[in-house]
């Protein structure tokens, strides 16, 4: 028996077959058919097909197989209750997956793609071995889940985690979620490239040089990056981005901490490739200013970046 993972996506469908330590031992990635309940539906079986296929295996061999979906998610029933990008709306996934693939309704398990991430990496990578692990995913928007003595939580209503709608700053920028000021706004990886658009613009305007422009046209668009590699070249503009950033990033951190108080707080998304460059003064911030900052080192919640990248959602949906 082994287990079987799927990340669904509103752009595309990751999966991969998964040994009990969390190695990717055969690997499926291709676009998600969104057109409808029933073609998200048959992009789930494909994967599950392709990869059956390619490890010369068939349906009864599957012991879990685990599918992480944006939105709300009834993991209890199988049931996507709403998701945003995809036209899954009281879609009982588990029903339909298990009548399109042969797999018993027993052995399908379904959880909102964040939580699964985070138990991916609470199983097999930055929370490895730790009671309480809290992982923080920055991209378009902010996603996260929380795990404690191996349990997912998420309220009575299954849409707990919503750190990205926390509030840091009282009437701040609208959210799509309704309300101002959210941690989204001003944490996401969009938020870091709209704070780099209004530093060029403002540059420009003023007359302050900054070799932001030069950087983003070399890489065709103004990216998350472009204002780390700025900084890097010694670009006092660039580097007021960054500290604007990262002092909103602490903020939505320290409230974290102050709330659960993890042993580990990873992030993950693409921006963890800057590595130490983000880190170092998100972890003297968060330190400084966090409600336990007097207690020995040692006790503090590390903070570090997530280690499974892209593949956390389809390895946690597989241990689910």
């Amino acid at each position: 028996m082994f287990n079987l993972g799927i990340d669904l996506g509103g752009t595309n469908t990751a999966a991969g077959i998964i040994s009990a330590s969390g190695e990717v031992l055969y690997k499926y990635k291709e676009k998600t058919d969104t057109r409808s309940e029933e073609s998200v539906i048959g992009s789930l079986a494909a994967a599950v097909r392709s990869l059956l296929n390619e490890a010369g295996a068939d349906a009864s061999e599957i012991g879990t197989l685990g599918v992480a979906c944006p939105g709300t998610v009834d993991g209890e029933r199988g049931i996507v209750e709403y998701s945003a990008n995809l036209p899954l709306l009281g879609t009982n996934v588990a029903r339909m997956l298990s009548e399109a693939v042969g797999v018993d309704i027993s052995r399908i398990k379904t959880a909102n793609d964040a939580d699964a991430a985070a138990l991916g990496e609470y199983r097999a990578g930055a929370g490895a071995g730790a009671r309480d692990f809290l992982m923080i995913t920055i991209g378009t928007g902010i996603g996260g889940g929380y795990i404690s003595d191996g349990k997912i939580l998420t309220g009575k209503n299954r849409a707990g985690g919503e750190f990205g709608h926390t509030v840091i700053v009282y009437d701040g920028e609208a959210c799509g979620c309704g309300r101002r000021g959210c941690a989204e706004r001003y944490c996401s990886a969009k938020a870091l490239e709209r704070m780099t658009k209004a530093k060029i613009a403002e540059c420009e305007a003023s007359g302050k040089k900054t070799v932001m422009p030069e950087l983003a046209a070399a890489e065709g668009k103004v990216s998350a990056r472009t204002a780390f590699r700025a900084a890097d070249a010694g670009d006092g503009a660039a580097k007021e981005v960054l500290d604007s950033y990262i002092a909103y990033l602490s903020c939505a951190l320290t409230n974290y901490i102050n709330i659960f108080q993890p042993e580990v707080l990873a992030i993950g998304g693409g921006i963890c490739n800057e590595g130490e460059r983000l880190l170092a003064p998100l972890r003297e911030r968060v330190y400084a200013e966090m409600y336990n900052k007097r207690q020995s080192p040692e006790r503090y919640t590390r903070i570090c970046c997530a280690e499974l990248g892209g593949g956390a959602g389809a390895i946690g949906a597989a241990m689910l």
